[in-house]
């Protein structure tokens, strides 16, 4: 009965173990991508200024007979080229300068690199994803309905404007 138990505990996780580093692998992949989704339309938008009364000739927008048929405007936004070129140079940057820091002895200053281009993806792809989609949507969509045949897109936006006329 007076006997003594003594219980061995381990650590449930090692305090040295393998620690998460950044790849450059990772980087090179979202540049892949980047490149390859650039051409992809993000979203469109369409409208006709007019149409065809119950006689079948054209009519405007308010309704008063034209002689020819009325314009169509078709607007597509792709990738804006900054954008694109902004995250490529975030990425070039966090492939090349850190082996370069680590070759004149500051590896510890690659690896921060490294992690701030992999942040600094995550805010080019949300803020101009964002910032790009809200102005594009909202400046263009109110440029259509206010009847303007060319509307302009965000300045360094990628937007295709093609004009037409209607068909019956």
């Amino acid at each position: 009965m007076g006997e003594t138990t003594a219980v061995l505990t381990a650590p449930v996780m090692a305090p040295e173990g393998r620690r998460l580093r950044p790849r450059a692998s990772g980087l090179a992949l979202i540049g892949a991508v980047a490149v390859l989704s650039a051409g992809n339309t993000m979203w469109s938008a369409s409208i006709e200024y007019g149409g065809v009364d119950a006689d079948n000739r054209w009519i405007d927008t308010a309704g008063h007979r034209v002689a020819t048929a009325p314009p169509t405007v078709d607007v597509q936004a792709h990738t804006a080229p900054a954008a694109l070129a902004a995250l490529l140079l975030v990425v070039v940057a966090g492939i090349v300068v850190p082996p370069t820091l680590a070759r004149i002895g500051r590896p510890a200053s690659g690896e921060v690199v490294r992690w701030a281009a992999y942040a600094g993806v995550i805010v080019v792809v949300l803020v101009g994803t964002l910032v790009y989609s809200v102005w594009q949507s909202d400046v263009v969509v109110d440029q259509l309905n206010r009847q303007v045949l060319e509307p302009h897109g965000f300045p360094w936006g990628g937007v295709t404007v093609t004009v037409g006329h209607m068909t019956r």
